[in-house]
């Protein structure tokens, strides 16, 4: 599943009433984890968050299933996502980052990532290259990854880069 299409889902508690939607995951690239799943509650004036791991999910298809309960779920909500990320990372925040080979080349900008949610995993993430008429993707994995920060560096390079892309 792509993580853009997580995003977004409405999420279901133990009872089958609805809770609120995905709002945000925070993933750790070191270890290829979705580390946190944030769902929004409430309404646009009081605006909360649920915090879940993987132990909470009950099922992922249409819908998220939680195996909490509505006494659960209120213990595990927060006001601000942010405060709450531990060592991950916003997925909202790694999308757009420019991607470069290990010789500096950009290779295009993170566009999406391929995950399992109720497994917590990363399968990789969603490189794309290319204008409108012209687009390539790139899947990269955790151990293509040199460094993180303002941008994303491979430990491949050119010649690997254009071998591994897709229409």
């Amino acid at each position: 599943m792509k993580a853009s299409e997580f995003v977004g889902m409405k999420v279901l508690d133990k009872e089958a009433n609805e809770v609120g939607k995905v709002d945000e995951i925070a993933v750790v690239f070191g270890r290829c984890l979705v580390n946190r799943i944030f769902i929004s509650v409430g309404s646009a004036l009081n605006k909360k968050y649920l915090v879940i791991v993987n132990d909470d999910i009950a099922e992922v298809g249409d819908y998220l299933q939680l195996k909490l309960n509505k006494k659960e779920i209120e213990e595990h909500k927060v006001d601000k996502i942010d405060d709450n990320l531990g060592n991950g990372t916003r997925f909202n925040d790694f999308t757009g980052k420019t991607v470069l080979t290990i010789n500096g080349m950009e290779v295009g900008k993170v566009t999406d990532m391929a995950i399992d949610p109720k497994g917590c995993l990363i399968h990789n993430i969603i490189v794309t290259s290319g204008n409108a008429l012209n687009k390539k993707n790139l899947m990269i994995f955790n151990e293509d990854i040199s460094a993180m920060g303002d941008y994303l560096i491979l430990k491949l390079d050119q010649e690997q880069v254009k071998e591994r892309m897709i229409d």
